[in-house]
């Protein structure tokens, strides 16, 4: 945490006077040193790009809400109403992490975060990430270091707008699907994404998905709910709704880092994916998805 305030002070003071959300109240001490409410280290960051990845789905100006508490940080990305995607970084994954306050919610460019995340590279191996907030109006900085070399980035910060709120369990659930990762990725890997639209049919005895194109015609891929590759299959009820392609592509990105997904729809049809990540230090971290099906885009969110 020396280090980390050290080579930042400057940097900070300079962007008190710069922030993108009003006022900010003063951040540094009598001796100079910045007074952050929340900071955190972690050795290995490569851990931290590998999950936030599988929220990006922009190359330029996608934006995300970040959520701070005691438990860890939450970061958000939504597309309109239809799409929400969810990493959680529970305070575990951290070597050290602090938080003096309740609650803090800013938005950031995080095609520009996960940029500074790679600095190095995607590939580079012992670099360590600390980050830093001062509060209300002040940027959230990155320091990142690899072999004695120091990276130091701010990102402003922004008003997060309002979150849509996908109240799942609202409605009762209809299917639970649980599977290895590997298996969904490769039906996945048959879908024509050429097509607008997925059709999912779920059944008591089949899980079904399939696609129309004008170009390249049909694919259908059928599994009999006995399958080998379901850990859980339970469905109540036969239901079909159908989804935006575009919007499902994040969260089906996302297989290929996970090791086992959770599929389930509600009554509505809302399509909820959590991806369970297995980290290289041993931890567990969840990345969620919410779809809602093309009928219901333009209804209240429950």
């Amino acid at each position: 945490k020396h280090n980390f305030k050290r080579h930042l002070k400057n940097k900070m003071s300079q962007e008190n006077t710069e922030n993108t959300q009003g006022n900010a109240e003063n951040t540094q001490t009598q001796d100079g040193e910045i007074d952050f409410v929340f900071i955190c280290k972690i050795d290995n960051a490569k851990i931290i790009s590998n999950i936030l990845s599988t929220l990006l789905f922009k190359r330029e100006n996608q934006t995300a809400t970040v959520t701070v508490s005691q438990s860890g940080i939450k970061f958000t990305v939504e597309e309109g109403k239809s799409f929400q995607g969810n990493a959680n970084l529970q305070q575990e994954l951290f070597q050290e992490y602090k938080f003096t306050g309740k609650l803090e919610q800013f938005k950031i460019n995080f095609s520009i975060f996960m940029d500074c995340l790679n600095v190095y590279g995607a590939s580079a191996n012992f670099v360590s990430l600390q980050m830093g907030y001062g509060g209300y109006g002040h940027s959230l900085v990155l320091l990142l270091e690899e072999n004695g070399v120091f990276t130091h980035c701010g990102l402003r910060t922004l008003d997060p707008e309002e979150l849509s709120v996908f109240n799942f369990r609202g409605h009762p659930i209809q299917t639970k699907v649980i599977m290895e990762a590997e298996f969904l990725k490769e039906a996945f890997d048959e879908v024509d994404w050429g097509a607008t639209s997925l059709v999912l049919t779920l059944s008591p005895e089949e899980f079904r998905f399939s696609t129309n194109s004008p170009i390249t015609g049909s694919c259908q891929v059928d599994y009999p709910h006995n399958s080998e590759v379901f850990e859980t299959f339970e469905c109540t009820e036969t239901q079909t709704n159908s989804y935006k392609l575009n919007l499902l592509q994040p969260a089906v990105k996302a297989l290929s880092v996970a090791a086992k997904t959770q599929l389930r729809v509600n009554e509505i049809g809302l399509l909820s994916l959590q991806h369970m990540i297995r980290n290289e230090d041993k931890n567990i971290s969840f990345v969620d998805f919410f779809l809602a099906p093309e009928e219901v885009v333009d209804e209240e969110q429950d």
